[in-house]
Parts: C-alpha cells; structure tokens; sequence
C-alpha cells in the first residue's frame, strides 16, 4: 500500500518541476487551471508573465517538498522493515511536509498576490497617461 503512496507522489514531483521550467522561461500561458491565480494576473497578460518569472521559485520549493514527501515514505519502510506499514514518527514527518507546503503556497501566494497588484496598477496606470 505505501508503494502505491510513493507511485501517487512521483508524477506530482515531475509536475512541479515541470512547471518551475515553464514559468521560468516564460512559457506558461494564462489559464484558470494552472499558476498563481489572482484577480491582477487573470486580468493581464503582462502580469501573468511578469509574475510568474519572478515566482517561477514557488514551484521549485513546491517539487522539493514533494520530493521529500516519497522519500520519507521510503525511509520509513526500510526503517520498519515492511513494505506495508510505517511507524508512527514517519506519518507524523509526512504530516508536517504537508503542513510546510501548504504555509509555503500560502506565504507565498499571499506576497506575489500584493506584488501583481502593484504590478498591474502600475501598467496600467502608465497606459492611462498615454
């Protein structure tokens, strides 16, 4: 079962990766399904593509954490000796890996939300003066 755990985690990681490559080098188009959604970046395309290069480290940390999250679950079954079952301090480990991605997402989002706000003011704003 805790192979199936680990399987589950693999294609997320690969995922995340993914997306630090693209919103690195400006290849993530704006969507409703994928990025930093926030009221200034769905409104602009400027703004998604400034806010995603500057934040594009959000998906790395992301991958790191769940990259953490598998190997945790590794370790906790060679440590037990079992394919099938863990010991408690593994779960509680899994637990707060969990618990530091969401803080991450959260912090982070919090911040690159008030900075695409500034950012779309600020164009357009100097739109409005032309």
């Amino acid at each position: 079962m805790l192979l199936c755990l680990i399987g589950l985690f693999l294609p997320i990681v690969q995922w995340c990766f993914s997306m630090y490559g693209f919103a690195r080098n400006g290849q993530l188009e704006r969507n409703y399904q994928v990025g930093i959604k926030t009221r200034w970046t769905i409104a602009s395309d400027e703004t998604w593509e400034y806010i995603h290069r500057k934040y594009a480290f959000v998906f790395l940390g992301c991958g790191v954490l769940t990259t953490l999250m598998p190997l945790d679950v590794l370790v906790g079954m060679i440590a037990t000796r079992d394919i099938n079952t863990m010991n408690m301090i593994w779960w509680w480990m899994l637990l707060a890996l969990a618990a530091m991605l969401v803080a991450w997402l959260v912090a982070c989002g919090t911040i690159a939300n008030f900075d695409a706000k500034r950012h779309y003011l600020e164009s357009n704003e100097d739109i409005q003066k032309e």
